[in-house]
């Protein structure tokens, strides 16, 4: 768009359409990321994601060895990269 021109009254509601969608879009993806982080995980403990991250997290700070938390990004990583992988099948 050159300085001179102006978005139409259209064309402004149009940005805003677009916003609010990807507000909403992200709302969604919080609470499903919300809804992953406390899943219940473990064969006899069952205890939910975030508490497993969140010790992880304290060893890795206390101890300095930061590759458990390299392990949990590869671990999201994968499962980004089947979930866009299995949508390409369909």
């Amino acid at each position: 768009m050159k300085d001179n021109e102006y978005l139409t009254h259209e064309s402004m509601l149009e940005i805003a359409e677009q916003r609010e969608a990807l507000n909403t879009k992200k709302l969604e993806i919080q609470k499903q990321f919300d809804e992953w982080f406390g899943e219940l995980e473990g064969i006899f403990e069952r205890t939910p994601r975030r508490v497993r991250f969140w010790d992880d997290y304290d060893y890795a700070k206390e101890s300095g060895d930061t590759s458990i938390i390299k392990k949990w990004l590869m671990f999201i990583f994968e499962q980004g990269y089947h979930a866009c992988e299995s949508k390409k099948d369909t």
